[in-house]
């Protein structure tokens, strides 16, 4: 082979090479993104969520007591919904929706749901040698 083939096949060598990288590069370009991170966020503020509702206390009385009269008295869910609407308002991020359950012994107690699709998390506790779960599930509002 002469010199200027030579130059000529190094030439076509070096832009196949330049075709496949970019073909690989717009393959990866191209494809959607993952939620994988995203769902993991949303899973683990779920459960931190969950875990300092129990922990904390409404109007003086800690959210286990208000469990404990709620599965006595129906008066008492109400009040509990109504401060979890206020406290569920404040701390979901715009556009977010949830559901929440209250569960005793396996029992569905109280509930509301607003969505039916979502990161689920559940939290159990026990009150009074009785055992509560409470389950929470956040989506993004479709519109």
């Amino acid at each position: 082979m002469k010199r200027g083939q030579m130059e000529v096949v190094g030439l076509l060598v070096i832009v196949i090479l330049l075709l496949v990288i970019g073909l690989i590069v717009l393959r990866f370009s191209l494809r959607p993104a993952s939620t994988t991170l995203t769902d993991t966020r949303s899973s683990l503020e779920s459960t931190r969520l969950l875990q300092a509702l129990v922990l904390t206390t409404i109007q003086g009385i800690s959210f286990q007591e208000h469990a404990a009269a709620c599965s006595t008295s129906s008066t008492a869910c109400s009040r509990l919904g109504q401060e979890l609407e206020d406290i569920f308002s404040v701390i979901l991020k715009q556009g977010q929706q949830s559901s929440f359950y209250l569960l005793s012994e396996d029992q569905n107690i109280f509930s509301f749901d607003n969505c039916p699709l979502g990161v689920f998390s559940s939290y159990p506790f026990t009150h009074q040698g009785v055992f509560y779960e409470v389950k929470l599930r956040l989506c993004t509002a479709q519109l």
